[in-house]
């Protein structure tokens, strides 16, 4: 029952990466393993000794994350081709729906000037992104997806997707999305469940991801461990970035009540999963500031 459990939550951990807003690192939180996940990515090749414990975990969780990817990834792609606007305001209200959980998680999270300074941090990240890649060129790098070039770029996004996957309030979907590439990576995952494999964008999407799980996973467990506030502060620049990435632009032509419906069953979504009872994840047994 332990494995069977592990997997559910791995399926859960897995829609994640489907879903901009909803980050990885939160619902690990959520689900009461984030600090084993860390403690197992973090460590694996460092602490050969607790590869008994760290294995079975890591198997279970991953076979429930690659199972849900393939099982809703059609379903996202569909959303994304039949209802654009609709669904990225959704996503949206999911990301702005993260901001009271990031609050929480720290005890000590008012406005200093350094925390200030990390937060317009954060949202330079993204702005600076969406610039490099405007949603007017993403076609041009999806047509450029399976080249040389394209598999590179892709391999490099994934990276830090995978990074973000595994911080606080942050998820490595919307990072694709920024990047152009989210589409072509949901359509090769889906396609794997009609035996069509798209090995270019599948190998550099899962050697970047996995790259930068493992390196991030550390460094932003260590950042957090010793400067909370600034990191969780740095995060919300990031997701209130990300809510300018997320916007549809010229492709908002939906119904205005449709899209305040969307963003409020995102908001309300993300509320949900972030219930103060089971987020109460805090470092206060770290060394403060």
């Amino acid at each position: 029952m332990a494995y069977l459990s592990l997997v559910l939550k791995g399926m859960a951990y897995g829609l994640t990466h489907l879903i901009p807003g909803l980050g990885g690192a939160l619902i690990l939180i959520l689900l009461g393993i984030y600090e084993q996940f860390v403690d197992a990515i973090g460590n694996f090749f460092v602490n050969r000794s607790k590869w008994k414990e760290y294995i079975p975990f890591l198997a279970a969780l991953g076979a429930g994350t690659a199972l849900s990817m393939v099982i809703f990834a059609k379903l996202i792609t569909l959303l994304l081709e039949r209802y654009p606007s609709a669904t990225m305001f959704f996503f949206m209200g999911l990301v702005v729906g993260t901001i009271p959980t990031v609050l929480r998680l720290h005890e000590d999270m008012r406005l200093t000037a350094g925390r200030g300074a990390a937060l317009v941090a954060g949202l330079l990240v993204v702005v600076v992104l969406r610039a490099m890649d405007p949603r007017g060129s993403q076609a041009a790098q999806v047509a450029r997806i399976s080249n040389l070039g394209g598999t590179i770029y892709n391999a490099i996004t994934s990276f830090l997707a995978g990074g973000a996957s595994v911080t606080p309030g942050l998820d490595g979907s919307y990072i694709w999305i920024l990047a152009g590439t989210y589409e072509p990576i949901m359509k090769a995952i889906g396609a794997v469940s009609g035996l069509v494999v798209d090995w270019a964008t599948l190998i550099s999407t899962g050697v970047g991801a996995l790259l930068g799980i493992l390196i991030f996973s550390k460094l932003i467990d260590e950042a957090i461990r010793r400067a909370p506030a600034i990191s969780y502060y740095c995060v919300l620049g990031i997701v209130g970035g990300s809510v300018y990435g997320l916007w549809p632009g010229g492709r908002a032509r939906s119904h205005v009540l449709v899209l305040l419906i969307a963003f409020a069953a995102g908001f309300a979504l993300a509320l949900i999963c972030g219930n103060p009872s089971q987020t109460e994840f805090t470092v206060a047994e770290s060394s403060q500031e």
